[in-house]
């Protein structure tokens, strides 16, 4: 019997490295396995948790419109807030009322409010607005003079 255990002995000891490189081998993948488990037991619920939180709390307000829609409200908030800043003056429509209150050539306001509206949404919104400047200086300088020479007359 004492030599069965020899022999064994010299076959674990010619074999250990293999026998020590599995045994390594083993504990890695055990822990790999381990941390996927735990990592999978912790992750999925909390996953779960967080997606349902945020289907829950997503804003009701979400709407979608389609470009026209889109191209309309940008067009109007661009004349409203920068126009004035790339035409280098005042808007037509503001010169409008100005105008309005010297002169008061209905006319002349009804042809500078379409103008400024056809500027918002053209390309060309700088020509358009210098083109309704114009038309309100004209016209108020015709009722300037119209009324001067009323004033000459009287």
């Amino acid at each position: 019997m004492s030599q069965e255990k020899v022999d064994r002995y010299k076959e674990e000891k010619k074999n250990r490295e293999k026998i020590m490189k599995r045994a390594k081998i083993k504990k890695v993948l055990i822990a790999f396995l381990v941390a996927l488990v735990i990592g999978a037991a912790i992750g999925i619920p909390l996953g779960r948790w967080i997606y349902n939180y945020q289907q829950e709390h997503k804003s009701k307000e979400d709407t979608f419109i389609d470009s026209h829609g889109y191209e309309d409200w940008f067009n109007q908030f661009w004349v409203d807030n920068y126009a004035d800043l790339y035409t280098g003056s005042e808007l037509a429509t503001e010169q409008a009322s100005e105008g309005d209150a010297e002169a008061g050539p209905e006319g002349a306001t009804e042809a500078v409010t379409e103008a400024a509206s056809e500027a918002s949404t053209s390309e060309t919104a700088t020509t358009e607005a210098t083109t309704a400047t114009a038309t309100t200086e004209a016209a108020s300088e015709s009722a300037t003079a119209e009324t001067s020479s009323e004033e000459n007359a009287n």
